[in-house]
């Protein structure tokens, strides 16, 4: 931790269930200063949309928002620059941010897949480190080093304690892809089967899930209602994967590399129930603990259930902690 202390660090991050803030927090407790901004201009419902469907009609506001951040901090000397799987910055911009911030240097770390962010390939080559959560993108590109996602501290604190739970399976997390089509077939089984379960599902806006509603047949008989349109608070989602026995985790479909909510799983020592099946591959795999699912004919295992988490590998488990991931992505 010592390599943090006194360094500056200017951070830009979307928001993404205030997971920005636990890094700068985190940060800053091993030493370091950190500003830090929101990647994406703290755009509105419909930016949102239209960052995703056609990003050069923002183009203007996007320049302003950025132009602003480097003239404000033009005259500070940042020792990292540091961007989390960007989405609006472009090359121009980030050769800008440089010209003010010449001995500084530039990260990327991508926690979602290239196919989803395929502007981030027009910007690769300003950045001097790269990593991805996503195994896949590191083999494509050489340029990315392969680091996995991370839990945090509260999680490790909240560990063990198995038994007694007050549900069998939950879900927390944004619905995407083919998400609520898995949710839904494996919610009809565990209430079938007399199993206690809590589905958090949330989306972003209600204009997108209108819109999913109109266009996308599997949303066509949902109800507003069975959605969250408010991301949940970091407390909650402690307070029901710590009450929770198994947690079912459902990754985008263009996606190999592990969620946060898996890695986050795995700190709290909770079993998983994953569509992933490229988790097999990683070191902290144990059947015991993890139940591959088929996305298409998804099948809730009874007896993975009821049985007990096994305890994995010290060393491999504090691997995974949020000061460890940190230390990999600056320390390189």
């Amino acid at each position: 931790m010592e390599n943090f202390i006194n360094k500056k660090i200017l951070f830009f991050a979307p928001k993404f269930f205030n997971y920005e803030i636990e890094i700068k927090i985190k940060l800053e407790k091993m030493g370091a200063k950190v500003d830090l901004y929101d990647e994406r201009m703290n755009p509105s419902n419909l930016d949102k949309v239209i960052i995703r469907l056609k990003k050069n009609l923002l183009k203007k506001k996007i320049e302003k928002y950025y132009y602003n951040i480097i003239d404000k901090n033009k005259n500070q000397e940042y020792d990292y620059i540091f961007f989390l799987s960007p989405e609006t910055i472009t090359k121009k911009l980030l050769q800008k941010l440089k010209e003010t911030q010449k001995t500084a240097k530039f990260i990327i770390y991508m926690f979602d897949s290239i196919k989803n962010k395929k502007n981030v390939r027009e910007i690769l080559s300003e950045f001097d480190s790269h990593f991805s959560f996503d195994k896949n993108d590191c083999e494509v590109d050489s340029r990315f080093k392969f680091r996995p996602l991370f839990y945090l501290d509260e999680y490790s604190k909240l560990a063990g304690n198995y038994n007694n739970k007050k549900y069998d399976v939950s879900f927390i997390g944004t619905v995407h892809s083919d998400r609520y089509k898995v949710i839904k077939l494996i919610k009809e089984q565990a209430i079938q089967s007399k199993l206690n379960v809590n589905f958090f599902m949330y989306f972003p806006s209600k204009i997108i899930y209108l819109i999913k509603k109109i266009f996308d047949k599997s949303y066509k008989n949902t109800d507003i209602k069975d959605f969250s349109f408010k991301s949940i608070l970091k407390e909650e989602v402690l307070d029901i994967i710590s009450n929770s026995k198994v947690i079912l985790d459902i990754q985008h479909l263009k996606q190999v590399g592990l969620t946060m909510r898996t890695i986050e799983i795995m700190g709290m020592k909770k079993k998983l129930i994953t569509t992933n099946k490229n988790i097999e591959n990683y070191d902290f795999y144990n059947s015991n603990n993890i139940k591959i699912i088929d996305r298409n004919n998804p099948i809730l295992d009874l007896d993975f259930i009821k049985n007990d988490y096994e305890e994995i590998d010290l060393d491999i488990y504090k691997k995974y902690s949020i000061g460890s991931w940190l230390e990999e992505i600056f320390n390189e």
